[in-house]
């Protein structure tokens, strides 16, 4: 739209409209237009054009929409025909004003306003701002035409006209900013990552959840079919000859079936222990009793492996207030664990106060653990190759978030050739 003044300066009136609100007074507009080297001279070129303005506008609006109409970005906005038409009208005027030599406040103005106005409309800056790039290639083709024989004349008159448009698209970014189109696209941004993280969250939960329930199902369909065989070999042994080829067949699929309730025990109270379901059930227990009774019932498992299991628990041991159930079956596993990973030899399992603190010891003279084993012990991830046998690893780290849910500590020491040693040590508020 046109504007009032002369080139390169800006009337001293105090600023309205959109101007004070991207806080652009008549000083500030006249360095705008210094910084872009406009002045008097270049007005005066833009000024000579006009004749070939406006006889060339109408070919350049329609090109400049027929561009913008082979666009899906750009062709949204322009689905009306009449809309089109009176669009055309807008972008005839404003074209011919970059020609009139008047460039004063009403003509800041008029581009704040156009931009704060594809700016409501949400049209992205890339599409925009790309429209003056689409202008100054219109221009030039028939400038260049028009001036085939006056170079000079050409580049200065281009040079001209260039300033006018980087003038128009600092307006237009500065429209842009002040409209809150800026903090509009980012709070958009946010809430469509928020919305991605609630999906994901959700479906992980959901997951965990389908995990669950599978786990639980598991668990209570093969613990009834595994009863029945530990009672129906458990009964044959009775009823059978001790020692014979049978009994020794039905102890191995004892011994099987009960390695197979124990992993499922443990993915189970892992799963409860991880989730926090797993409560504790304090009652008094005697350890160097507990350590005897597991002795006793692994003994025979450890005979036919080769290994003899025996108890060096320090006399006066306190009672201790712990889970009995769950300590009992940490001592399980890391007596299950010695035993299959021990070709020959020795399994101690021993008990002493230190420090006032409880120290629970399962050691074997194996053949050790390589460092870079130890370091991941006890990680979900790992598998470890026993001697005979792919271990899951999960007893171990069954035992681990068993002990820390009893509020002590795991912890393994092993060399190689000299043997393994896994520690159980348990806060001195436990014993009494």
């Amino acid at each position: 739209m046109p504007g009032n003044g002369s080139a390169g300066a800006v009337p001293a009136s105090s600023s309205v409209g959109l101007l004070g609100r991207v806080g652009l007074d008549a000083a500030g507009c006249a360095r705008r237009l210094a910084f872009l080297d406009f002045g008097a001279e270049d007005a005066a070129r833009l000024a000579d054009l006009r004749t070939f303005a406006h006889a060339n506008v109408d070919a350049i609006v329609d090109d400049f929409y027929r561009h913008l109409l082979a666009f899906e970005e750009t062709r949204r906005l322009l689905d009306d025909d009449n809309e089109i038409a009176r669009l055309k009208k807008l972008q005839r005027r404003y074209f011919l004003s970059m020609f009139e030599g008047n460039f004063g406040r009403d003509y800041f103005e008029s581009r704040l306003r156009v931009g704060a106005a594809h700016a409501r409309i949400d049209l992205h800056p890339e599409w925009y701002l790309g429209t003056y790039f689409l202008y100054v290639r219109l221009l030039t083709e028939r400038l260049r035409e028009h001036y085939r024989d006056d170079a000079d004349t050409l580049l200065a008159l281009l040079g001209s006209f260039f300033k006018v448009v980087f003038l128009d698209m600092g307006l237009a970014i500065d429209a842009y900013i002040m409209s809150g189109y800026v903090d509009r696209t980012l709070a958009q941004e946010y809430r469509r990552m928020a919305e991605v993280a609630e999906r994901a969250l959700a479906e992980k939960a959901d997951l965990e959840q389908t995990k669950a329930d599978l786990t639980g199902m598991i668990v209570h369909d093969l613990k009834g079919p595994l009863g029945g065989i530990l009672a129906v070999t458990q009964l044959a042994r009775r009823r059978g000859t001790p020692g014979d080829a049978t009994d020794r067949h039905f102890a191995q699929i004892q011994r099987s079936a009960q390695d197979l309730m124990r992993m499922i025990e443990n993915l189970l109270e892992i799963d409860q222990m991880r989730e926090g379901r797993l409560e504790l059930r304090l009652e008094p227990v005697d350890v160097a009793g507990m350590l005897a009774e597991c002795a006793a019932e692994y003994r025979a498992a450890g005979e036919i492996a080769g290994m003899e299991i025996v108890v060096a628990a320090d006399p006066g041991l306190p009672i201790t207030m712990t889970d009995r159930w769950l300590l009992r079956r940490v001592l399980n596993n890391l007596v299950v664990n010695a035993v299959r990973h021990s070709a020959a030899g020795r399994i101690e399992l021993g008990a002493r106060l230190t420090d006032d603190r409880l120290e629970i010891r399962v050691h074997d003279s194996g053949r050790g653990i390589p460092p870079e084993e130890q370091a991941t012990l006890f990680e979900r991830t790992r598998r470890r190759r026993g001697a005979q046998r792919e271990d899951t690893g999960l007893g171990l780290i069954f035992c681990k978030m068993a002990v820390q849910r009893m509020g002590g500590a795991l912890t393994v020491e092993s060399a190689l050739g000299k043997g393994t040693a896994f520690v159980i040590t348990l806060p001195p508020d436990v014993s009494m």
